[in-house]
Formats: C-alpha cells, structure tokens, sequence
C-alpha cells in the first residue's frame, strides 16, 4: 500500500479521490484549509472506511508560513512519500488579492504551493521504489496569455486569465522538474492532468460563482463530468504501472495529450522558477 498526499481534498476531485484511495488501503494525508470540512471529510472517509489509515492536516495555503508548516509537519511525521498530489487550487474573484509576498493568490494555490511542496518533500519522494508528483491543471491553460510573463498579475488583473495563466505556468514547472530530476538521476516522476469539467467549489470561497460559471462556459467540446469521471486520471496517474517511466507529460482521460506550451523554452521556465524563488527569498527575509 502507498502514503499518498492530497492538498485540497475537502471538495470535489480531491475528496473524492481520498475516499476511494482510503478504500484500497492506501495512508491517506489529507490536507483541507477550512477546519470544519477538514473534520466532516475525515469523518465520511471513516464512514466509508472504518479500517482506513487517514492523517489530516489543518493549512492555509494563501499564507507562506502554513504552506512551510504544512511540509515540515509530514517531515517529521512520515519517513516516505509515495504519491503528492499538488491538487490545492483555487478560481479567484474580480479583485486581485495576494499574500504578504505579493503572490497572486490564484498563482500561489496553482504555482507556489506545488513548487515548494515538490522541493520539501522530495527527501521522501526519494525513498519510495517510485515516487510521483501529480499536478492538477486543466484544459483552460489553452487559453492563457503569457506574453510578459507578468506571473503576479500586477499589470492587467482578471480571475479568468489568473486562472488560465497559472494552470500552464504549473505545466511549465511540471516540464522543467521533470528534466531536472532526470538530470540528477532522480526516480521521482513528475506529470500533470486535466481532471475534466465538474461541479467543485473552487471558487466558491469568494462568493464568486458567476464568474466560474462564465469561465466553465468558454471550454469548446467539452462536457461535465461525474465525480467518478473526474477522478480517473487522478487516479491512474497515482497508480499505474503503465505511467511509470513517463515524466513531464500533460495528461487528460489517462492519455497523454497536447499540451498550448505558449512559447514555453528552458529561459521562460527558469523565470518562472527565478520568480518563485524570489517569493520565497522574501518570506525567508521577512522572518529575520
């Protein structure tokens, strides 16, 4: 059985799959920001399954030091990781919000968090047979903008292209870790995925329900999704023998797909990674 991680799994896609983990005998860490559903999602997974291995861990990941917290609590607590998924994310209001950084919130839960978390937690990605890195994309960075590389949104703000700008920076990052580990003769793979179209509240948070619903509305040829649908390529990513070897891939429907790299080159995908650092710099200084 594997000790999987899932960041966000108090709703839809990340709840879903920890339950049916949690069935198979899987040690599930579940991490959620809001206490209450933190606690209701381990009870339904402990109604499903009384036998599970469930741990659950309280962050807000909008706040450097949490995200910080958060990894340093699985150091101590766990000697191996098997599966990550950097499945946190979020679809932002009108108003462009950003942590003490300066993080663009929507670029923070997508981008930041999963960067920090793969590069804390890797030590222990290390010491299982075949550790992986699942990241939570979508079909929407088709539809980003990424001309300056303004990462922050500081120039011309919208929750959707906040949205669509940092799900292909996190394939950015999912390509450039991948080459990196392979370098540096890591076993670790690392992919990302499209879970499909379905009802979550991503961006119910901030009361903005519209304009989630008018994003939803601008995916050609697409349909809404069952939970079970959704959660399949999480799922097999998580798994399968068959993805294995394969790193630095985009996946939608357990299939390698086309990914819109929007020019992406080894220059871009090092700004990206020089911007993050950056951040982190920042709240390491702030701490001084």
């Amino acid at each position: 059985m594997k000790t999987i991680i899932i960041t966000g799994a108090t709703d839809g896609i990340g709840k879903h799959l920890a339950k049916k983990l949690a069935a198979e005998g899987h040690h599930l860490i579940i991490h959620g920001r809001n206490p209450q559903k933190l606690e209701t999602t381990v009870t339904e997974i402990m109604d499903v399954s009384p036998n599970a291995t469930l741990s659950a861990y309280l962050a807000d990941f909008s706040k450097m030091a949490d995200v910080y917290a958060f990894a340093s609590s699985i150091q101590q607590d766990f000697d191996r990781i098997d599966v990550l998924i950097n499945n946190a994310g979020l679809f932002a209001g009108s108003e462009r919000l950003a942590t003490a950084e300066n993080i663009e919130h929507t670029f923070m839960l997508s981008v930041q968090v999963p960067y920090i978390l793969t590069t804390e937690l890797r030590p222990l990605l290390e010491t299982a047979p075949e550790g992986r890195v699942i990241n939570t994309s979508s079909y929407m960075h088709h539809f980003a903008s990424v001309k300056d590389l303004d990462f922050g949104m500081e120039k011309d703000y919208s929750a959707k292209q906040a949205y669509n700008n940092a799900k292909l920076y996190l394939i950015w990052l999912t390509c450039y870790q991948a080459q990196q580990f392979k370098q540096e003769g890591s076993n670790i793979t690392i992919n990302a995925y499209h879970p499909g179209l379905i009802a979550t509240n991503l961006g119910n948070t901030n009361g903005k329900k519209k304009e989630t619903k008018s994003l939803v509305s601008r995916v050609v040829k697409s349909v809404y999704q069952s939970l079970d649908e959704g959660i399949e390529t999480g799922y097999f990513l998580a798994l399968s023998n068959q993805v294995a070897a394969i790193s630095g891939a985009y996946f939608d429907t357990k299939t390698i797909k086309r990914v819109s790299y929007k020019g992406y080159n080894d220059e871009k995908a090092k700004a990206l990674l020089a911007y993050c650092d950056q951040k982190i710099f920042d709240y390491k200084e702030s701490l001084l």
